[in-house]
């Protein structure tokens, strides 16, 4: 459970967890008076993201898993970055958020994709956990841009002895080593 500097570094993975920091503006709320226009992160764009993707990759072995999240408005785009690094798609995750965000006077956005996608051959999951993981699962949204614990704990369900590297970290968790622009300056995307 290392701080990792993915462009440098000779470490190897089985398992990327990522949650790409995708463009999007932000919907400032009346009833909310302190917030900002800006997010408390910064944001990637396309070509960035699929860098940070890309040098990740390099460090797996040609049997890997990607667990990627993604938000409606970048769902294929993410699929497609994915699968010009080689992955295939197995799974669309949904998490139910329960409340979700108003979005441009439409409809709410009350989910977000876990993609589950692999790289070679599918890495059989953990025996004991075969049939047991539905593929949408419901957790409150704590805080913006917060994933649900239950996705942690469901990757390391599924894949308990496999080597995880989580991109965009926000913080340290036992057993994964991590790289972001909280956790390191050296992740940090352009403006």
């Amino acid at each position: 459970h290392l701080i990792i500097d993915i462009f440098n570094t000779d470490k190897k993975y089985d398992l990327i967890y990522a949650d790409p920091p995708w463009k999007q503006s932000k919907v400032l709320r009346k009833v909310r008076p302190k917030q900002t226009k800006e997010f408390d992160y910064q944001q990637c764009s396309l070509d960035e993201i699929k860098e940070h993707l890309s040098v990740a990759d390099s460090l797996t072995s040609e049997n890997s898993i990607l667990f990627l999240w993604t938000i409606e408005k970048y769902l294929f785009d993410a699929e497609r970055i994915a699968k010009e690094l080689g992955y295939k798609l197995h799974a669309r995750m949904i998490w139910n958020k329960v409340t979700g965000i108003p979005a441009a006077f439409t409809i709410r956005y009350g989910h977000e994709y876990l993609l589950y996608m692999y790289k070679g051959k599918l890495t059989p999951v953990s025996h004991n956990e075969r049939g047991k993981i539905h593929s949408v699962f419901t957790e409150k949204v704590k805080r913006h841009s917060q994933k649900p614990e239950i996705a942690y704990e469901i990757i390391v369900r599924l894949y308990p002895n496999l080597k995880k590297i989580e991109l965009y970290a926000r913080n340290q968790r036992k057993d994964w080593d991590c790289w972001g622009d909280e956790m390191r300056e050296e992740s940090k995307c352009e403006k």
